[in-house]
């Protein structure tokens, strides 16, 4: 008995019909899932697409990074820019100028609070602030 035939005898009437395409079409599914995934380099094509995107990026930034280097290279050689690094970076001046430092504030003395342990360690006196006269 042939596969046909067998396959005629089981099935009900109305299913031998149907069986016979979806059997092909079930038999062409997986075979273009087998070629996609071992025979083509489907996955390899994919990972190189996300890569050449990725440096892609990574390029567009050296670009920009690139393109403001030159713009600070070509400031820097105008003369006024020379002069206003020498002078704020170097304290560098023109020849018949004098240059001043001006020293920051000093900073304010720490003021330690008048409860033990600070105030027989200092030995200082506790501060009332409604006795200091104005």
């Amino acid at each position: 008995m042939t596969a046909p035939a067998l396959v005629r005898r089981l099935a009900p009437p109305g299913l031998t019909r149907w069986l016979r395409p979806l059997l092909v079409a079930g038999f062409a599914i997986a075979t273009m899932v087998v070629l996609a995934l071992y025979v083509f380099p489907t996955r390899t094509w994919i990972d190189q697409r996300a890569a050449i995107a990725e440096t892609e990026s990574s390029l567009d930034a050296i670009a920009a990074e690139r393109e403001a280097l030159e713009a600070r290279v070509t400031e820097l050689d105008t003369d006024s820019e020379i002069e206003l690094i020498a002078r704020t970076q170097y304290g560098l001046v023109l020849p018949g100028e004098e240059a001043y430092a001006v020293l920051p504030a000093p900073e304010h003395p720490v003021e330690l609070p008048s409860v033990w342990p600070f105030g027989p360690i200092t030995g200082l006196e506790p501060v009332d602030d409604a006795t200091e006269t104005p």
